[in-house]
């Protein structure tokens, strides 16, 4: 089963000292959000504001990346580049959250005359990873929320729109709803698309998943599953 650190997690969030830990550690798949700055840098960050991981009040679109770095992550981790992650890590498998549309352009862009081979790329906006789909048709990205919704629904023929390779990056229930139900298991099964569980942090839940032919888990912990 494939083991992915959530963020790096459990190092600091969205460092690169948390990943070089977890690949030190020898982890290989690497889950990871984008925000973009003023100055159309990208950077590994999962909240729109830096609040709740600097205690300052300032979101990061308003922030140039020189300015975002006077407030480092629990007032002692620097603010990581995407540039700076996949630069350091080439051998790393990364799936890559577009959290904002400020992040959508400039990481298009960022993707332009890259290998994308060992990226999954997708986003909470189904729009958002549309558009990255029309920009890169061969690139592999994750379900959308309508997709994975349409397999649940037996709409498969929705996702004919768009038939490049694709990922189920997921819970097993989203508010209230299942997620990971039988059609979808045998959906992916038979599509050869990957199904990786956000976010597992215990051995029970890992090895309930195992049992149903789950190829990864998501985890915030995964000193759990490495020993």
């Amino acid at each position: 089963m494939l083991i992915w650190t959530h963020r790096g997690n459990p190092g600091p969030e969205n460092t690169l000292e948390a990943f070089a830990q977890a690949w030190a550690d020898g982890i290989r798949y690497f889950e990871t959000d984008i925000h973009c700055t003023k100055d159309r840098v990208l950077v590994l960050a999962h909240d729109p504001d830096i609040s709740r991981l600097s205690r300052q009040s300032f979101f990061i679109k308003d922030l140039t990346f020189q300015q975002l770095e006077k407030y480092k992550i629990d007032k002692r981790w620097s603010w990581a580049k995407l540039d700076t992650l996949v630069e350091q890590f080439p051998d790393a498998t990364i799936s890559i959250d577009i959290k904002s549309n400020e992040a959508l352009d400039p990481f298009i862009e960022w993707a332009k005359n890259r290998d994308l081979s060992n990226y999954v790329v997708g986003s909470f906006s189904s729009k958002r990873t549309i558009a990255f789909r029309r920009a890169y048709p061969n690139a592999r990205t994750a379900l959308t929320a309508v997709e994975i919704l349409a397999i649940n629904l037996g709409l498969c023929w929705m996702l004919e729109r768009f038939p490049g390779s694709k990922v189920a990056m997921i819970p097993t229930r989203f508010k209230g709803l299942p997620i990971l139900t039988n059609r979808f298991r045998r959906y992916c099964r038979k599509n050869n698309i990957q199904i990786n569980i956000w976010t597992v942090n215990n051995t029970e839940e890992a090895s309930r998943l195992m049992g149903l032919g789950i190829d990864g888990i998501v985890t915030d912990n995964y000193f759990e599953f490495i020993k």
